[in-house]
């Protein structure tokens, strides 16, 4: 594996004739199983098999490919799945054909074989790209090898039959504004609030755990004296946990835990011991839970957020707030999942600025995309760093992320665990007073990848929206454009720029449609944008009764698109030569603090910007009712009514 770094020691490495590979010595990817990076070569039946696929996998991990770096870990574990799959075929369908007598037929008959397993368009590029590389590989391969080039080295999205073009658009979905609104407020909520609890009752359950060890023998005076306490304090008998378990019958969680709690034993004795504990439940009541940690008021009730702690309930709140931190970490930074997941001790700090007013918080973390493991750093806010500050005070070893299962175990959260946090805390949410209603009537299926999608569409789309509390887009994109996550390695700013292009379109798109409807522009610039939607509308033939083809129309209008800046009082088709905002030696894009919409050439302004232009008007007026208004002031302020009135007029006229 060279020319990889290295996440584990040199001596571990596996060697060429090993029957198991564990490529997880260089795998950077905190978000996948340890499993996955198993190369088991005795699950070949066939030897020959063992041998071409242990040939083709050390000539992936080992040549770079004549454009870009080598395959990720992660990608040449994918190709072994992919590989396995293509011999699976060959030897039930095919008799245990060779791969130096596979044909074209054999080849097509496997794509038919793939169809059939009701693959997605994606699934089914990914299980067919091992065949190309197959056959480039042929050369390294001494045992057998891919002769026929498949399909005659056509694109793989020709031979599936999609559009390249579309293929390259991202799919993943976005999460709706009714669903992330109440999802972060309640992660706000858990981090904000609700995090000192659970860290308390986590502290004392381990106090009690180690309590327990130095418990020898029975005694009765110790559960009296824990009983009485428990009177005098106004409390009830622990009985009830949040999992609805009854503790009326001796034997039952709440029973060994007030025996464990007040150190009369290790667990339920029975007799005497029963009898005391029936009769404090009959005398005192259940108490729900039982431990002592006080419970936070919730700030909208003033109640307590919730009923006590018990044992069980406190790994199940753990595991909540984990997942709250996680969507606070990953909606509001930007990162990858397999980012988020390599998070460690110490990874936030914050620096000031060069004149030291503005602090800023960063985190550490790898940059895991292509399996380089490259340390950098991010701009974040707040909300992240408290978020990682909690997480830092959960149990947990190396990774921020690596929960405990049992006492001396620890294990990464993968993406698949996850994403079932994810959805177990959407669900929770209704309980805590932020409920996240359904979309299209079911419940939403939240995965980790819908993050970063969301954030940039957000940011694309609704610079200036708010997503929970305080929390704007515009704040979040100034924070993770001046850091890491802007830059092109992360492909965060990238993604954003994807989402504000087909923004854009989408908008040049509504303003053609307008167009044809008969709305017309009365600015400077409008006669020049009308004429050439015109232009479009007559090339295409796109007049009512037709039906144009969408992909031709979106290409020819994407001209536009790409100089398009939507306003509230006008839209802007930015050109510099005709543009007034534009001063000598300026930036090559639009100034909107000296923007001229009323006169400017590249200006239109339809019947859609005609509210901003009445709201405009309306504040003019009653700034001139003003009594205290100089005469120098009033004049400006009746010139600037003038020109409105002007333009108010002009949209009212080119649309009659």
């Amino acid at each position: 594996m060279s020319g990889r770094p290295l996440v584990g020691a040199p001596s571990v490495m596996p060697r060429f004739a090993d029957d198991v590979w564990n490529l997880g010595v260089a795998g950077f990817a905190g978000n996948r199983y340890p499993s996955e990076f198993l190369i088991d070569f005795k699950s070949l039946r066939l030897s020959v098999r063992r041998e071409a696929a242990r040939e083709f996998l050390f000539w992936r991990l080992n040549t770079r490919p004549v454009r870009g770096p080598l395959p990720s870990i992660s990608t040449v574990a994918s190709e072994w799945w992919n590989l396995r799959c293509f011999f699976r075929f060959l030897d039930t369908e095919h008799g245990g054909l060779r791969l130096d007598a596979v044909t074209q037929p054999v080849l097509d008959a496997y794509l038919a074989h793939c169809r059939g397993e009701g693959l997605l368009t994606s699934g089914l590029r990914q299980r067919l790209q091992v065949l190309p590389r197959l056959h480039l590989a042929a050369p390294a391969l001494t045992t057998d090898a891919l002769i026929v080039s498949p399909w005659n080295g056509r694109p793989l999205t020709r031979v599936i039959g999609t559009d390249p073009r579309r293929e390259r658009e991202n799919t993943t979905p976005r999460i709706p504004p009714k669903v992330i609104g109440p999802l972060v407020q309640a992660a706000l909520f858990y981090v904000r609030t609700v995090a000192e609890d659970i860290i308390n009752a986590r502290v004392e359950l381990a106090e009690l755990e180690t309590a327990v060890e130095d418990i020898h023998g029975l005694s009765i005076h110790r559960l009296e004296r824990y009983l009485d306490g428990l009177a005098h304090e106004g409390r009830g008998v622990p009985a009830v946990d949040e999992f609805g378990r009854q503790a009326r019958l001796a034997g039952s969680p709440a029973y060994t835990y007030v025996m464990r709690k007040s150190g009369a034993g290790p667990a339920v004795a029975g007799g005497l011991y029963d009898k005391r504990i029936d009769q404090a439940l009959e005398r005192l009541g259940p108490e729900p839970g039982g431990m002592d940690t006080p419970i936070t008021p919730h700030p909208q009730t003033g109640l307590p957020w919730r009923a006590r702690f018990s044992p069980a309930a406190v790994p199940y709140e753990e595991r909540l707030l984990r997942t709250a931190c996680y969507i606070l970490v990953a909606y509001l930074s930007g990162m990858r999942d397999s980012e988020v997941k390599e998070l460690r001790d110490g990874c936030h700090y914050t620096e000031r600025s060069a004149d030291g007013v503005v602090v800023r918080h960063k985190v550490r973390s790898r940059l895991v995309k292509g399996g380089r493991g490259v340390a950098e750093n991010w701009v974040v806010i707040e909300p992240v760093a408290e978020a990682i500050a909690v997480l830092e005070r959960l149990p947990h070893r190396e990774a921020l992320f690596c929960r405990p299962v049992s006492r001396d175990r620890y294990s990464t959260v993968t993406a698949n665990r996850m994403n079932e946090n994810l959805n177990a805390f959407r669900a929770h949410c209704t309980h805590i007073g932020f409920p996240v209603p359904d979309v299209d009537g079911e419940p939403w299926n939240l995965t980790t990848r819908q993050f970063r999608r969301t954030v940039a569409w957000h940011i694309a789309h609704r610079p200036y929206g708010t997503v929970a509390g305080m929390i704007q887009y515009k704040h979040l994109s100034v924070a993770m454009f001046e850091g890491y996550a802007g830059t092109s390695a992360s492909g965060f700013r990238a993604e954003v720029a994807a989402e504000e292009a087909l923004a854009r379109l989408a908008d040049v798109v509504e303003r053609y449609e307008d167009f044809k409807a008969g709305v017309r522009s009365s600015s400077p610039g409008g006669a020049r944008t009308d004429n050439e939607f015109g232009r479009v509308q007559e090339e295409l033939q796109d007049f009512p009764g037709r039906v144009v083809d969408e992909r031709r129309l979106h290409a020819m209008l994407k001209t536009s698109a790409r100089t398009l800046h939507v306003g509230t009082l006008n839209d802007c088709y930015y050109q510099p030569e005709t543009a007034l905002c534009r001063t000598a030696g300026g930036p090559d894009q639009p100034m909107l603090n000296n923007c001229r919409p009323d006169r400017c050439g590249n200006s239109t302004i339809t019947t859609r910007h005609r509210p901003g232009w009445e709201a405009a008007r309306g504040d003019t007026e009653r700034a001139l009712a003003f009594v205290g208004l100089s005469d120098l002031q009033r004049t400006a302020l009746r010139q600037h009514l003038h020109d409105i009135n002007k333009v108010i007029e002009g949209v009212d006229h080119a649309n009659n």
